[in-house]
């Protein structure tokens, strides 16, 4: 068992695998899908390959968006999906092990947005 990503976007991009670094050069987001299929199952790494830096990372870059999918609102309630800023190029989320928190499908949407001037750039 194990916790499904799945990819959606930049344009291109679709599954299990991560996008490249010189996939992500001009991209400023990524989508992803996220499932859990177990209770046990905990962690999710998601991939965005920005190479961050450690001010970025200490601002909380990339901002991090978790949307709930209606069809599993149960599952993704029970999750209480939490974030960390693992490095440069990934992000962390853990889930708790509550019973029924698993085994139901695509439970959140992640949405990443890379860090810019306009907004905030460390």
């Amino acid at each position: 068992m194990s916790v499904v990503i799945t990819y959606i976007n930049p344009a291109g991009l679709t599954g299990p695998t991560p996008p490249t670094a010189a996939q992500m050069a001009s991209a400023n987001n990524l989508v992803a899908a996220v499932s859990a299929t177990a209770d046990g199952d905990t962690t999710a790494v998601i991939t965005h390959n920005w190479g961050l830096s450690a001010a970025q990372l200490a601002n909380y870059h990339p901002f991090v968006i978790i949307s709930k999918l209606t069809a599993n609102l149960a599952a993704a309630n029970l999750s209480a999906w939490a974030v960390a800023w693992t490095d440069g190029n990934t992000v962390t989320l853990t889930k708790a092990t509550t019973g029924s928190s698993g085994a139901a499908g695509n439970q959140i949407v992640v949405i990443l947005l890379k860090p810019h001037s306009i907004i905030d750039n460390p």
